[in-house]
């Protein structure tokens, strides 16, 4: 039951199929054993299934005579915070940024934050296959639910880290994709007095109008309209869970997270101090460039959020990035977080005085092609000691799945943590040279 559920750094799966109420009922078991807390707290997003799941999950640690605290629809950003915050372990029922059919959890620790495979997840998944499992569900009583509204408290926290922002002067247009973050984000932006508007702001686990992943085309053709009007300086797409932000230029054209990530290393870099920065092995070689302009020592990471936040938190590292567009901030417990991000390029924007577009010329050094999803269908060894004999000329690396590097080209081949297809990222001088890279690589692949 539990092995298609559990991966690297959440749980996550089809539901009813994989996720359902019985699994969760078992799974709020196998956690309140494993983490041995008296109370946890729940959030959850907009799903159809959250809600009901929600009451199973809670039901599962109340057998075990662990205190619930209802904290609502709530982002995983605020989850994360309110772990830290309260120093409670926290537990949020989401699938992200997946597709309206499936559902999952994410679990953060104040010790450990973000709870990973090597972090406790594994644990968790072998009680759970060692429980005498309960199919005949009980009857689910919702009074016993302590409930705590944590918006207020979630605002003046992040107001205290940017007590010295001024808006920039412009007009942002932000795509909530019917998450949960529209609520946060909006009470924040009209507190800071910044001018934005809305799309899709109400959560509706439907997702009518697109998907909850910003990184799919169908997900920015509204918020594309909207910029290409003229009258916004700035626009973001917005994960269905909070975590992770698409920004778009004023001319509606997406930014590749390195860029990103790449302003912001130079707009804080500071040469009488020696700060540390971490990214993700398929972050674009950019933000090496602009990493050793700036004296910065920068850290590479495998893919995925536990092990982003584990490697800022043990390099003391100010600032990390994702290619998937998650950004993480030292001032929030080392996490990421889509409000910390956006605050932050509006920040630059405010001080700099010029359009993002015009602040990102300096790092367009690089083609770097849109990262591409393919069928996964096994055969792991022998794709990736395929594609090492075909380009044994150049310098490889293994640390998170395969990365060839070419002096004028370079690709990164890895298994996703969250669906079943291979994550393929290219970036060199030449985009037809890319285009056949990536042609050859598909080839491998599909053969």
């Amino acid at each position: 039951m539990s092995s298609s559920i559990f991966h690297d750094y959440d749980i996550r799966g089809y539901y009813p199929g994989e996720i359902n109420e019985t699994v969760f009922y078992n799974l709020g078991r196998a956690i309140a054993s494993v983490l041995k807390s008296k109370k946890i707290a729940l959030g959850r997003d907009a799903r159809l299934s959250s809600d009901t799941l929600f009451l199973y999950l809670a039901a599962g640690l109340a057998s075990c005579k662990v205190k619930i605290i209802d904290l609502g629809k709530i982002s995983t950003p605020m989850g994360l915070w309110y772990s830290q915050y309260f120093k409670i372990n926290t537990l949020i029922i989401t699938a992200s940024h997946n597709p309206k059919d499936q559902n999952g959890l994410k679990i953060f620790s104040p010790k450990l934050g973000a709870v990973g495979k090597n972090s406790g997840l594994a644990k968790i998944k072998n009680k759970l296959d060692k429980l005498s499992a309960v199919s005949v569900l009980p009857k689910i009583i919702r009074s016993v639910y302590q409930k705590h509204n944590p918006y207020r408290g979630y605002a003046d926290f992040v107001l205290s880290r940017f007590n010295k922002f001024s808006p920039a002067k412009i007009k942002i247009a932000l795509d909530f994709s019917h998450g949960v973050a529209g609520q946060e984000f909006s009470q924040i932006f009209e507190k800071l007095k910044i001018n934005f508007a809305t799309l899709n702001e109400t959560p509706n686990g439907n997702f009518p109008l697109h998907g909850p992943n910003p990184l799919e085309e169908a997900s920015q053709k509204q918020i594309k309209v909207l910029l290409k009007t003229g009258k916004f300086g700035l626009g973001a797409v917005i994960d269905g869970d909070g975590d992770r932000v698409l920004f778009l230029d004023e001319k509606g054209v997406a930014v590749d997270p390195a860029y990103i990530f790449s302003l912001m290393l130079d707009f804080y870099a500071d040469p009488l101090k020696q700060k540390t920065a971490v990214k993700s092995i398929s972050v674009a070689k950019i933000v090496d460039a602009v990493a050793a302009a700036g004296h910065i020592k920068l850290v590479t990471s495998k893919v995925g959020r536990t092990n982003i936040q584990h490697a800022m938190k043990k390099e003391k590292a100010f600032i990390g990035v994702e290619k998937s567009g998650h950004y993480f901030f030292k001032d929030f417990y080392f996490g990421d977080s889509g409000l910390f991000a956006l605050l932050t390029v509006s920040t630059i924007m405010a001080k700099k005085k010029k359009n993002l577009s015009d602040l990102l010329i300096p790092y367009h050094q690089y083609v770097i092609l849109p990262e591409t999803s393919l069928a996964f269908e096994g055969g792991v060894d022998r794709i990736i000691n395929a594609l090492k004999k075909r380009y044994q000329n150049g310098k490889v690396s293994e640390l998170d799945g395969l990365t060839v590097e070419y002096p004028d080209w370079r690709f990164n081949l890895r298994r996703s943590n969250t669906e079943n297809v291979w994550r393929l990222n290219l970036e060199g001088k030449d985009k037809n040279k890319l285009e056949t890279i990536k042609k050859e690589v598909e080839s491998v692949i599909a053969y």
